[in-house]
């Protein structure tokens, strides 16, 4: 897989969580935590209140994990991307999903993508993520790594 290119190999210190659940954000601090001290989770409801929001106006994240791009938001993956990387400060993004969607992974790269992690992987797989987003690599989650590569379960042509 390429490496982050937005990013040098370093933590991600400031994180937001962009889920419906509120639980979800709790659970992924107390993981990082674990990892990295230092690390501090924000939360939001979903994406138009996160990027609308007056009170992440100016702040920047070092990842920024969201449940979907939403279809509504928008129907170009790259296009959702760059705006949330352009409202939080070029953060890394994690796309943290319970379905499978073989675009994701195939534009991961065009699109600015650096993880895809299925919602029901392990701490450790989450851990995982963590460690490789912090050494600079993209990473892909067990469940859809093996869907996509092994099964060849990805786009057709």
């Amino acid at each position: 897989m390429p490496s982050v290119s937005n990013q040098t190999a370093v933590p991600p210190n400031r994180i937001l969580v962009i889920d419906d659940l509120p639980l979800i954000p709790l659970a992924f601090q107390e993981v990082f935590r674990s990892l990295n001290p230092a690390a501090t989770v924000d939360y939001s409801e979903n994406i138009f209140t996160a990027l609308s929001s007056k009170a992440f106006a100016n702040t920047n994240f070092d990842l920024v994990i969201t449940d979907s791009l939403q279809d509504n938001f928008s129907k170009n993956m790259q296009q959702a991307v760059s705006e949330l990387k352009k409202r939080f400060g070029q953060p890394l993004i994690m796309i943290y999903s319970s379905s499978y969607d073989p675009l994701i992974i195939g534009q991961m790269e065009t699109a600015g993508i650096d993880a895809y992690v299925h919602k029901f992987e392990s701490i450790d797989e989450i851990r995982k993520a963590y460690a490789e987003l912090s050494k600079g690599e993209v990473y892909v989650s067990g469940i859809f790594h093996t869907m996509y590569y092994e099964y060849g379960l990805g786009v057709r042509k």
